[in-house]
């Protein structure tokens, strides 16, 4: 009898155990508000990590051209839908991943259906008191459903100051990598690299991959001045600008061709930037870019024509020159300095093998990497058309 009553003791001890312990690690498990959403371009949406003990790490993991992030909090983040696409959201929390598949449509106004509802239910209760009741209980049941996942995030991500005439936004900048990644209080420089994609002869070449794989693996951006007619040379070349824009890098004009424009005729100047922004407006989703001179040669009549920032250089490498050597490009890039805009190419092979190590000196020394767009948000100076524009000072 007194083993019954052991056995049956032991019995009641393990039940209350199974019984104890399971809501308490369940109760612990973190998951995300939603794995998947639809938004269409211009909405926002709360995304939330669940039971999360520590500070969330919010990240764009894939498709940066589709959507960003903003009012990062230490649970949530709010995902806004910029292009038409698909993306995936990253939520990182100490060593767990989670990931949220974002699908951004295209918009639409379909707000017709909505006032012809509700003149209906208007018009409706003045006649029958009871009927309207009934009436209008069920419009409000799925009105409120829909509601929320608009208008209350509407609210916090008018974060944008409205542009000043002739202030120059980049579409692209992503204020929440900047606000993760970069410490305003450190110098800062902005790389540039001009000639892509590819290379100036017929044959496609890496450089220009290898210079953005280096830039990826410590965590800087740059910008790529683009020549238009590289572009639609081959696949290739476009693929080189697709990734630059998934990669987060900032893309921007170098007119259609090598020529110099400084003698050009207003006619030549505008039917040039305008191909090329084409170009990039069908790769991109975005309006407007950055812009430098061919052989950064300038002259009166592109200030009066050009409708965008013209960005100059305040610290050459002189990769262009072949004479100089990789050895000598490192040297000459290291004197860069806070505020400073350096000009290489990614047509030559020796910048992509001086550029990892140009990389590893700045972050021996503190200098962060960034784009020009970046460099002028994160020293919160405006970039105006027309203008050109040496370093941020």
């Amino acid at each position: 009898m007194k083993k019954m009553v052991k056995g049956l003791s032991l019995v009641l001890v393990c039940a209350l155990v199974a019984g104890i312990t399971v809501p308490v690690s369940a109760a612990k498990k973190m998951k995300l508000s939603s794995k998947k959403i639809t938004l269409k371009v211009g909405q926002k949406k709360k995304l939330e990590v669940k039971n999360a003990a520590k500070k969330v790490k919010w990240s764009v993991k894939s498709g940066k051209k589709y959507i960003s992030l903003s009012g990062k909090k230490k649970t949530s983040v709010v995902v806004k839908a910029k292009k038409q696409g698909k993306a995936a959201v990253l939520a990182k929390i100490g060593k767990k991943k989670l990931t949220c598949q974002v699908t951004v449509k295209k918009a639409d106004d379909k707000k017709p259906s909505v006032p012809t509802a509700v003149p209906t239910a208007t018009v409706t209760p003045a006649v029958p008191t009871p009927t309207p009741a009934s009436t209008v209980t069920p419009v409000p049941s799925a009105s409120p459903e829909a509601t929320p996942e608009i208008t209350p995030e509407v609210t916090p991500e008018v974060t944008e100051e409205p542009l000043e005439p002739g202030e120059f936004r980049y579409e692209g900048l992503d204020r929440a990598w900047i606000e993760e990644n970069i410490d305003p209080s450190k110098p800062v420089v902005a790389m540039t690299f001009d000639d892509g994609p590819g290379s100036n002869g017929a044959t496609f070449v890496d450089y220009g991959l290898r210079i953005q794989q280096a830039l990826k693996d410590v965590g800087a951006h740059a910008t790529f001045f683009y020549i238009g007619g590289n572009i639609v040379k081959s696949e290739e070349c476009r693929q080189e600008v697709k990734q630059a824009l998934d990669w987060g890098f900032e893309i921007a004009n170098h007119s259609y061709d090598y020529a110099s424009l400084d003698k050009a005729t207003a006619e030549e100047i505008k039917e040039k930037i305008d191909k090329t922004d084409a170009i990039l407006k069908e790769m991109s989703g975005y309006s407007s870019f950055l812009f430098r001179a061919p052989n950064v040669a300038y002259g009166d009549t592109m200030f009066e024509v050009i409708d965008a920032p013209i960005i100059d250089v305040s610290n050459w490498s002189h990769d262009y020159k072949p004479e100089v050597t990789k050895e000598q490009i490192i040297e000459n890039v290291k004197k860069a300095r806070d505020g400073d805009i350096i000009n290489m190419h990614s047509a030559y092979e020796k910048t992509a093998e001086a550029v990892p190590e140009i990389l590893a000196y700045f972050q021996e020394k503190g200098i962060q990497v960034v784009s020009v767009s970046e460099l002028f948000a994160i020293r919160g100076k405006k970039l105006m058309k027309g203008v050109k524009i040496s370093r941020c000072d």
